[in-house]
């Protein structure tokens, strides 16, 4: 096996070892867990930081696009959250609004 080889089925772990963390994260702002998806972001960061430490050359077109799908498809899920926590916030006023008003 050369050089090529190895680097591809390297890299080819990496991507499903990164796959496989970015549906934990997708799981976890599905669940709004949002501690979580915090922690896994981050491990998902440290595990960028330190590809980049080993060989920026690592990191080619392929790659850098799939995280970048990874990045979109995740701030798509944060915005979704972050639009029904503002509905039930608006909710949550409303409601307490009507309470107070009924208690007048």
């Amino acid at each position: 096996m050369d050089v090529y080889d190895k680097t591809n089925e390297w890299f080819v772990q990496v991507r499903e070892q990164f796959e496989e963390l970015n549906q934990h994260i997708i799981k976890a702002i599905t669940d709004k867990n949002f501690t979580r998806s915090i922690e896994l972001d981050s491990a998902r960061q440290d595990i960028l930081r330190e590809l980049c430490l080993i060989d920026p050359a690592l990191i080619n077109e392929e790659f850098f696009s799939f995280i970048e799908h990874c990045a979109q498809e995740n701030a798509a899920l944060i915005s979704k959250v972050e639009d029904d926590m503002e509905i039930l916030t608006y909710q949550t006023s409303k409601q307490m609004r009507m309470q107070a008003a009924y208690l007048r």
